[in-house]
């Protein structure tokens, strides 16, 4: 009798949820929905936009996805971001030339915030490794070209 009656309040409360308004600037997307997209600077890679438009001023949160083993090649962004590593490992390193040495590794689970403009490189660990990316746009990723 008790779990029936709780039953009927749970659902009640289920279907009056289903049936109230969205408050303005509300936004979900549901993990089956993300929509996932090739990325070309990561062989194998993908990404998908959560929230915002990479070339607009406004939040932006965008997942990736990486094979294991890939190497990002150093490179900056013109905006502060902060990194959720949501499975795998991802790594870290500083510098304008890719170094192995000096990566930090950061297991799911883990944040950073990188300042904007700072030169680094990644990679990927031994297996798929996704990563969730927040700043505010606009957004880029400038590649630093090697003169050795």
């Amino acid at each position: 009798m008790r779990i029936s009656l709780l039953m009927s309040l749970v659902l009640a409360a289920f279907a009056q949820t289903l049936g109230q308004d969205l408050p303005t600037g509300f936004h979900d997307v549901h993990a089956r929905e993300i929509p996932w997209t090739s990325n070309p600077t990561v062989p194998g890679g993908q990404f998908a936009i959560l929230l915002g438009n990479p070339s607009q001023s406004g939040p932006l949160v965008v997942r990736v996805r990486f094979p294991p083993n890939t190497i990002v090649a150093p490179h900056t962004h013109p905006e502060a971001r902060t990194y959720t590593v949501l499975a795998g490992t991802w790594k870290l390193g500083f510098g304008d030339a890719y170094d192995a040495k000096k990566l930090r590794s950061y297991p799911a689970g883990s944040l950073y915030r990188l300042p904007a403009r700072v030169p680094h490189f990644q990679a990927s660990g031994d297996i798929e490794t996704v990563v969730q990316i927040e700043s505010i746009g606009p957004s880029g990723t400038d590649f630093i070209k090697s003169i050795r």
